[in-house]
């Protein structure tokens, strides 16, 4: 999963590369703006196939129920690769801490590194947080992300709105002048350490952008512009992602030519509450939509802010270890290359936590570590669902075949898929006698 892409930086507003692609964005931004925020998460109900929710690629599955011919109509891509370490990207909110798992890259955010945080005064920089939270994440071998944004009060266009991240910080900067001068000087100071640079965090969201949500594209396309200028003349091997978005702001995004500024397409498939991990796959496959015929066609999709919001009530401990599990492993049969759980230590009421209060890991951080030594040096050919609800993914490690199932529909007997021995999320190693296993809502990896 190497990221290796050409790049061509194109001065601000310059759109050129994208008007071949504007009848598709505008057909899909049409179908999109009318639909999308409509739908309802996609589910498999018993007896149910839903055929959005499969992914075989090149995958036999022999599970309980069988692959109906509207399934593999559904059918589409190949192999995503063998899956790095990189792929399993974490949050860090307190500065300079670690996490109590392996992670391959780390995304700086929530832990005083914004523009207001660097740059309190116009040409003034503070950078003892931001050193110490990349000096951390390089000791523990992580690729770095930094998320840029939060305009200074001193340099914001708006400077007495109010916001949690200090007044003025959600609005586009007053003169694009400093915001170059900003990112220059970041990117020059972290030069071949910080490895990709985020163009703002979740613009479609109030709390993090005050702009007009109609300009919202047009914005973020000439703050990514100016955003990829100041880095490549500084850093020439530093990625630009671009703000993480759902489909629809994508769909905006390209549109105002921001496509021909990034070289990796961010967004942010946090769930909502009540739904679980395989409703993301309906917005994974819009994104792609959105992509295709587009100057980032086939261009890196990555998970800038995995997160959970549990339903009223809350979730059991097991199925929120269930759900990090599943959402790891789908994202990766997905092909996003890159999942940035936001966070290990958020303490935010409502959401999905990888610590308890005394940043103690929860069953949910181990089966985050468990998931991780599935994935992480074997190669992903896909997941499909049954009518019975188990999924199965299928794993090539070494030339050899290995399966990780799960169901959404209670207890489930499926075929053991001539494997012999069942692991769980907490590491206990099951011998299989009689050629079927009970599947349920945590997943088993099958060898």
């Amino acid at each position: 999963m190497a990221i290796v892409r050409e790049r061509q930086v194109l001065p601000p507003h310059d759109a050129a590369q994208e008007i071949h692609a504007m009848p598709h964005l505008l057909t899909v931004f049409a179908t999109l703006s009318r639909s999308l925020r409509r739908v309802k998460p996609v589910a498999l109900a018993a007896g149910v196939l839903a055929p959005a929710l499969l992914l075989p690629m090149g995958c036999s599955v022999a599970a309980s129920g069988g692959v109906s011919s509207a399934a593999q109509k559904a059918q589409a891509g190949s192999s995503t690769g063998v899956i790095p370490s990189s792929f399993f990207g974490m949050v860090v909110k307190a500065p300079a801490a670690q996490p109590g798992v392996a992670t391959g890259a780390r995304r700086l955010w929530d832990s005083g590194v914004t523009w207001a945080a660097l740059e309190p005064a116009r040409g003034s920089f503070a950078w003892a947080t931001l050193d110490a939270e990349v000096a951390a994440a390089q000791q523990a071998g992580a690729e770095i992300t930094l998320c840029l944004g939060m305009t200074p009060q001193w340099a914001s266009s708006r400077p007495v709105m109010p916001s949690a991240y200090g007044v003025g910080a959600t609005a586009m900067p007053a003169s694009l002048a400093d915001w170059d001068t900003y990112v220059g000087a970041v990117a020059t100071r972290y030069s071949g350490r910080i490895r990709a640079y985020e163009v703002w965090n979740a613009p479609e969201t109030p709390a993090y952008w005050s702009g007009a949500p109609a300009q919202m594209g047009e914005n973020m396309s000439v703050l990514a512009a100016h955003a990829a200028a100041a880095v490549h003349s500084a850093d020439s091997a530093a990625l630009v992602v671009s703000p993480a978005l759902s489909p629809t702001g994508l769909a905006a995004f390209l549109m105002a030519g921001g496509g021909t500024s990034v070289d990796v397409v961010g967004s942010t498939l946090a769930s909502t509450s009540g739904s679980g991990p395989e409703d993301a796959a309906a917005t994974i496959q819009a994104l792609r939509s959105v992509m295709a015929g587009t100057s980032v066609d086939g261009s890196p999709l990555w998970n800038d802010q995995g997160a959970w919001v549990l339903p009223q009530g809350g979730l059991s401990s097991q199925v929120q270890a269930a759900y990090v599990a599943r959402a790891l492993i789908l994202n990766a049969a997905y092909g996003v290359q890159r999942m940035h759980w936001y966070a290990w230590d958020d303490s935010n009421a409502g959401d999905l936590a990888l610590t308890g209060a005394s940043h103690q890991p929860t069953e949910s951080a181990a089966a985050f570590a468990s998931a991780e030594s599935w994935l992480v040096g074997a190669q992903m050919n896909g997941c499909a669902a049954t009518a019975s609800g188990v999924w199965t993914c299928q794993l090539v490690r070494a030339g050899r075949t290995e399966w990780v199932l799960w169901s959404v529909n209670g207890s489930v007997a499926s075929s053991s898929l001539g494997a012999s021995t069942s692991t769980d999320l907490e590491g206990n190693i099951t011998n299989i006698a009689g050629g079927n296993v009970t599947v349920e809502a945590s997943p088993m990896l099958l060898q």
